[in-house]
């Protein structure tokens, strides 16, 4: 088994055993990727990743589908029954009193999906924050099958009260505009859409944000 020793840094793996690297996020330049190591047809590949926040007295512990957060050295209870995606990163907010996760149900073309998690009473609570806005997006592109949009977490805004998320058409040949794009300032937890921007005005006032997936775009 290797082992890296990678430097601390708010909001970015602190410690990956495996040969994992912190890497940004495929949706978010802030996120920290999850990802797995290279495995053999003999040799599954492994994950196990802490995500240290800004206050580095929290860490959000990965370990292969698993999550815990650990708090002062104490797991808290809340995440025994949550998974996390194969394909998924993770970002604290600056007041590290929560982070959220975006995850695929199938690699890079799958259904990406939103997951916040917070603290409160010494419990870890977990909510999908994307059903506004997968609602609203849905009025703004058509499929020829029903899809649902991908949605991603990409920026924390006025500490951990609203969060920047983007919502796309997904990359199948049922939807002609694939692709396309629109951004949401939620508040957390609700999901409530305060603020929305068209794929221009998203690209011109977050474009420095947005992660490798949004790259050929950030300059049109």
């Amino acid at each position: 088994m290797n082992f890296l020793a990678v430097t601390i840094v708010p909001g970015l793996v602190f410690g990956a055993i495996g040969g994992a690297t912190a890497t940004a996020g495929i949706w978010s330049q802030d996120s920290t990727l999850l990802s797995f190591t290279v495995g053999s047809p003999d040799i599954p590949g492994t994950r196990r990743i802490d995500v240290l926040a800004p206050d580095h007295q929290k860490i959000a512990k990965v370990n292969d589908v698993h999550i815990q957060v650990v708090v002062d050295g104490k797991s808290l209870l809340g995440t025994e029954n949550e998974g996390v995606g194969p394909l998924a990163e993770l970002a604290w907010a600056p007041d590290s009193t929560v982070f959220f996760i975006t995850e695929s149900d199938g690699g890079i073309i799958g259904t990406w999906d939103t997951w916040v998690y917070w603290i409160e009473d010494g419990k870890v609570h977990r909510k999908s924050v994307t059903q506004e806005v997968t609602k609203r997006f849905k009025q703004h592109y058509k499929c020829m099958e029903p899809e649902e949009a991908n949605v991603g977490g990409v920026k924390w805004w006025n500490g951990s009260k609203t969060l920047l998320l983007v919502a796309e058409v997904p990359p199948h040949s049922s939807c002609p505009e694939m692709g396309k794009v629109r951004g949401y300032m939620v508040l957390i937890p609700s999901g409530e859409i305060v603020e929305e921007w068209d794929e221009k005005r998203l690209m011109a006032d977050w474009g420095q944000y947005l992660g490798e997936r949004f790259a050929r775009r950030k300059g049109n």
